[in-house]
């Protein structure tokens, strides 16, 4: 007896631009704010879809010669985050159910990522708190950057003092601090966070930060110049 296999129903609208056709205003701004952060080429797609007998609607992004996303492959999943990030703060609340990333890389690779409404806004959520350390960092206020540590997890002042001071000597003083994405991680130490991806500007080097979030309480876990 031949078997026959069920898929779940996919309806797709197709639309394709160069960073400038789009259904509505908010999905061209969405377009030109990728294209404005990344450079290169993208493509948009958008739809339906329908799994397990839930629809959704989807929207999804697809970039490629980008110079910054191919100089940096080994950030493939920040970088993804970041694009759906953008459209999400671009649409109107509750536009798309999932939005979706596919990266092409230079070298012939490609990376696909899907985030759900859920999980962007629950980033949007936590934005407050990303602004208030990167201003705390650049103020050099080491006081305010222990207020915001997860009790458990609070370092010594000394050890915040020293660093900021150790940073500040070899690579200059931080003018300046640009979100660059984000990664859910369920860390066996600090439990189920959200790790923030940001590069500063000291002088006329970037040097990347990593702030780790509780993500039940909101509250950092750490911070990292890896």
């Amino acid at each position: 007896m031949k078997l026959i296999k069920i898929l779940p129903f996919l309806l797709l609208l197709f639309l394709f631009s160069c960073g400038k056709l789009a259904t509505t205003s908010e999905d061209k701004k969405s377009v030109d704010e990728v294209l404005k952060f990344y450079g290169g080429y993208v493509e948009t797609m958008k739809g339906v879809q329908t799994l397990n007998g839930k629809s959704g609607d989807f929207f999804e992004v697809e970039i490629k010669d980008s110079k910054l996303i191919n100089s940096q492959p080994q950030r493939a999943v920040s970088n993804a985050a970041n694009i759906a990030f953008i459209v999400f703060q671009n649409q109107k609340p509750g536009e798309y159910d999932v939005i979706k990333t596919k990266l092409l890389l230079s070298d012939g690779a490609s990376f696909t990522k899907s985030f759900t409404q859920k999980e962007l806004q629950e980033v949007k959520d936590i934005y407050p708190e990303i602004d208030k350390i990167n201003s705390f960092l650049i103020n050099k206020d080491d006081k305010g950057i222990l207020e915001m540590f997860e009790p458990k997890f609070k370092p010594k002042k000394e050890v915040v003092k020293e660093t900021i001071s150790r940073m500040d000597s070899e690579l200059g003083p931080i003018t300046e601090i640009q979100f660059q994405g984000f990664e859910f991680l369920d860390n066996p130490n600090l439990g189920q966070m959200i790790l923030i991806r940001e590069v500063s500007k000291r002088d006329k080097v970037f040097p990347f930060i990593n702030v780790a979030f509780d993500r039940k309480t909101k509250k950092m876990l750490n911070i990292e110049f890896p």
